[in-house]
């Protein structure tokens, strides 16, 4: 008689998340990999979602991923959390562990900063030696995080100036400077790379970026919410980039903390070109 497999339960929690496709991207991997696993999205309704996650570690979930607006809360639901996302103050990815005493319990990370250096690493040749980050917010701070320990000196740009202070000073970024969003053309003129952590596709805000025959610009959202601010940047002469890779990029880290695989990330991508039609 063969003993049959058991079949892993993974998921995404946010809200919303009925659009995400990382299940599509975790299934391919699966499949890639025969791995027997499920990869479900989870829309709550709850601001705190710490009882929530507590149930689904004992309801036999192995691993969560984490998106707005519970990257802060989640934290509160983890037994441990790891370095990189106490300084970030934000945690996007959860592995089962069991406590002492044998209860099913969270340990919490951060792939998001490491998703976008794999991703900025793919997409240029060298890295720039300044950037000027627009936002302050939990990706802003992952972004951060990322590029300040590459060494690269960052300007950040924020429509409120006390909360891109903030972030400088919890993620101790020596070097770097904090300006209002007023500020954002006349540093764009001099950073090598400009990167855009807020979310302005479906509001209709626009960026006021100066022309240029050698800047970088990355939108970390993708799909119609990146559209608008990328081919602004194009029209003025920007070479872009949106947040597809760093998406592929965060969740193929997850993956490999939960299987010990590192998993096609090329092959990944070209899927999600396909399914976004970008």
């Amino acid at each position: 008689m063969t003993t049959p497999i058991q079949t892993l339960v993974y998921g995404v929690i946010g809200n919303p998340v009925k659009h995400s496709i990382s299940p599509k991207i975790h299934q391919f991997w699966y499949d890639q990999h025969d791995i027997a696993a499920r990869y479900i999205p989870l829309e709550l309704a709850d601001e705190t979602p710490e009882e929530d996650l507590a149930a689904l570690a004992r309801s036999g979930f192995s691993g969560l991923n984490i998106t707005l607006p519970y990257k802060t809360e989640a934290m509160r639901a983890a037994s441990d959390v790891d370095e990189a996302a106490k300084l970030i103050g934000a945690v996007n990815t959860l592995t089962l562990k069991l406590d002492p005493k044998g209860k099913r319990v969270w340990s919490a990370t951060n792939t998001d900063h490491s998703g976008f250096l794999w991703s900025l690493e793919d997409w240029l040749d060298d890295l720039s030696e300044t950037a000027a980050i627009i936002g302050a917010g939990g990706a802003a701070r992952a972004v951060a995080y990322a590029l300040s320990n590459r060494g690269i000196k960052l300007h950040i740009v924020n429509r409120t100036l006390s909360r891109a202070e903030e972030l400088m000073a919890d993620l101790k970024l020596a070097g770097a400077n904090c300006y209002p969003m007023e500020k954002l053309a006349s540093l764009a003129e001099t950073a090598d790379l400009v990167i855009n952590t807020i979310s302005l596709g479906h509001s209709g805000g626009e960026l006021a970026l100066p022309p240029t025959q050698s800047g970088k610009f990355m939108d970390i959202s993708y799909g119609a919410a990146a559209e608008p601010t990328l081919k602004a940047a194009r029209n003025a002469g920007w070479t872009t980039m949106d947040g597809l890779p760093m998406l592929v990029g965060q969740a193929a880290d997850a993956f490999k903390l939960w299987f010990d695989i590192d998993p096609d990330r090329a092959a990944a991508l070209a899927k999600c070109r396909e399914w976004t039609g970008t």
